[in-house]
């Protein structure tokens, strides 16, 4: 189904935005507490507010009495108040997940396959997303915003390494699945590069840190990295920018040279394993490694986290940031001991010169890359960039 009108994703009035974004922020605020964030008179807060609640965006919580004066009535996010459709394509699995405006999925589903066949990933994206918007009830699906879609750059590239047949993702080259995507649902739809999607997840979902900037890596299938620069991601001149999984490994005088997808990969991980004898879903489980997963993953980590260790300096080295985030589909404890095996790398670098920083574990996990492709329409839509957090003052976002 073709459609040649598309409708575009408008940004709502800036104080409409700041009004979300501090409630969101605060987890609830009274329209006093509203207009003195904000520095707005108390009419034109009150008259905004009013009409976020009268569309669905606010809803008002029980009145609460203070010691003083009448009492104050909080507002906070209505879930359902808006909804977006989240698309996640990757070299093994795909993901299409349902968004309520708490950011909250209500719907998730995910496929695996051992690489990404163009029109079979395509005809599972379009049916798969079809049917979960079918499953709306009429007033929900009219407030379906529009479409994330998150997906690496170059998916055509790197056959070898995840043990496709030589031309089996060539078609993937001169394709446009956002386009398709796009034209099908005749809905806006934005894309992200699928690292840089884990990277605003984090930024605006996770817990691991507070920082508004930082350097970010993910391992997944492959390595991939985002870049968090004053609570914005930053995406370069083509949308490629913190393309760390590329990140070059050694000086070459001969020969080919060697990149982080090569040395932090979870695809080699699962091989060795499989090679062993070890079903690979121990890394993701909760339960402690068998003896003969411990010596796999061992050996892994003593590949994968000197070269994540390098990536890290070498980020440093030109962004000086406090933080770095390092996240991973693993599980939690796994993924611990990835980030403790980088930190215990650091001190092999020569770092005079380069401020000190910390290597902080990522929270989101597997569904990082998911989380950030429904995230995309809510930032382009609702979405106000804070620069103060000071919601109880009389100081407003914007330093005035």
């Amino acid at each position: 189904m073709l459609h040649a009108d598309i409708p575009t994703l408008h940004p709502r009035p800036e104080n409409e935005r700041l009004i979300l974004s501090l409630v969101r922020q605060a987890d609830g605020l009274s329209k006093a507490e509203i207009a003195r964030a904000t520095g707005l008179s108390a009419q034109s807060a009150t008259n905004i507010v009013n009409r976020l609640e009268n569309e669905g965006l606010l809803s008002a919580g029980k009145s609460v009495r203070g010691k003083v004066g009448q009492p104050s009535k909080p507002y906070q996010i209505a879930p359902q108040g808006a909804l977006s459709l989240g698309i996640k394509v990757g070299r093994q699995s795909a993901e299409i997940a349902l968004m309520g405006f708490d950011f909250q999925f209500q719907k998730h589903r995910r496929i695996t396959y051992d690489y990404p066949v163009l029109d079979a990933v395509r005809e599972h994206v379009l049916t798969g997303a079809r049917d979960m918007i079918d499953q709306l009830p009429p007033d929900q699906a009219q407030r379906l915003i529009g479409i994330g879609l998150a997906i690496p750059d170059a998916l055509e590239s790197w056959e070898g390494a995840i043990g496709a047949p030589c031309g089996s993702m060539a078609a993937w080259r001169d394709s446009d699945l956002r386009a398709d995507i796009e034209s099908h649902f005749a809905m806006p739809v934005l894309q992200m590069n699928d690292a840089s999607a884990a990277c605003l997840a984090e930024l605006k979902l996770g817990k691991a840190t507070e920082a508004r900037s930082f350097l970010y890596v993910y391992v997944g299938t492959f390595a991939g990295g985002g870049l968090a620069i004053d609570g914005r991601v930053y995406e370069g001149l083509s949308g490629n920018a913190g393309a760390l999984g590329s990140m070059p490994m050694k000086i070459v005088r001969s020969g080919k040279g060697e990149q982080l997808i090569g040395a932090a990969s979870l695809h080699d991980l699962e091989m060795s394993a499989l090679q062993a004898g070890v079903d690979p879903q121990v890394f993701y489980g909760e339960t402690a490694l068998p003896d003969e997963a411990e010596r796999v993953f061992a050996t892994w980590l003593d590949i994968a986290a000197p070269a994540l260790a390098f990536t890290f300096v070498a980020g440093q080295a030109i962004l000086d940031f406090d933080t770095m985030v390092l996240d991973a589909s693993l599980s939690p404890a796994m993924r611990a001991r990835l980030v403790n095996a980088v930190h215990a790398m650091l001190p092999a670098h020569d770092t005079r010169g380069l401020r000190p920083f910390d290597i902080v574990a990522g929270d989101l996990g597997l569904r990082a890359r998911s989380l950030g492709s429904a995230l995309l329409p809510f930032q382009a839509v609702t979405e106000f960039e804070l620069r103060f957090c000071q919601t109880n003052s009389n100081q407003s976002p914007n330093g005035q």
